[in-house]
């Protein structure tokens, strides 16, 4: 990558041994540059062990001798979708790539202008373009937002959807089950007791969908995943915390039934047909 010497301070990459280029290093005769910094993946594809011992060595690259002067840390040039690629910085200071300019946020508009102005100056006639490096770095990961939106949106659906279901089951099931209901409070049942028998059989068919669930959500996120070089790893404890959501919202829609049972007239519930 040719580079000139204010590229890492730019961009705040760290120096992990030797120095940065200075203005010598480089010639208008590419056949004279020889110095190099290489970031750390380069210097130990190339066999050295740490960045301080390859500071100072030769390397020998494209039919020529090249010292190293420094070693940076790696930083990732691409998304995280890809590995760290070993880089050879070299001191080439062209017009054919693109000019870096780092700016306050203050009035960006007014410093894209300044910046425009100066760039007519060299380059008189030629055409303005520009563009933001966060925006840039964003668009990268456009595509993986929108599959979040859509999986966020479709995931409340489904749960909403869900959470109706149960409801409707569960005032049918309840409605059955009324008289059953009043006769258990005249022997003595509590509110808590009766919330609890009308609410387990739906939480055994919330476990049961967890158990069934978890293992395909885990495969799905696993392919998901493999997109990215650099990633997180699938904790046991994510799925718990699923499960439990899932469980006291199943609860929640369940018992608000429930208790309304439990806490009517035992005369009238026996009355009821």
């Amino acid at each position: 990558m040719p580079i000139d010497l204010d590229f890492f301070d730019t961009y705040q990459i760290k120096m992990l041994a030797g120095r940065n280029f200075i203005q010598t290093d480089s010639d208008p005769d590419g056949k004279k540059v020889k110095n190099a910094i290489l970031n750390l993946s380069a210097a130990k594809l190339l066999g050295f062990k740490d960045a301080e011992d390859a500071a100072g060595q030769k390397i020998s690259l494209w039919g020529k001798e090249w010292e190293i002067v420094g070693v940076i840390s790696d930083f990732h040039q691409q998304s995280l979708k890809h590995v760290i690629e070993p880089i050879v910085f070299a001191p080439f200071y062209t017009n054919g790539g693109f000019y870096s300019v780092k700016i306050a946020s203050g009035d960006v508009e007014k410093t894209v202008e300044l910046v425009k102005e100066k760039y007519l100056d060299f380059f008189p006639g030629d055409d303005f373009d520009y563009f933001f490096m966060n925006a840039h770095f964003n668009e990268q990961y456009k595509d993986d937002r929108i599959f979040g939106q859509v999986s966020s949106f479709f995931s409340l659906l489904a749960v909403m959807i869900a959470s109706l279901g149960i409801f409707g089951l569960s005032s049918y099931t309840i409605a059955q089950r009324t008289k059953e209901i009043g006769v258990r409070k005249v022997l003595g049942a509590t509110v808590g007791s009766i919330v609890t028998l009308l609410s387990q059989d739906f939480l055994k068919l919330v476990l049961i969908a967890i158990v069934i669930g978890s293992p395909i959500a885990w495969f799905g996120i696993s392919q998901w995943l493999d997109d990215f070089a650099y990633k997180i790893e699938i904790e046991w404890w994510m799925f718990v915390i699923a499960g439990l959501l899932a469980i006291i919202i199943a609860f929640a829609t369940v018992s608000s039934q429930a208790i309304k049972a439990a806490l009517m007239n035992p005369a009238k519930s026996l009355k009821s047909e």
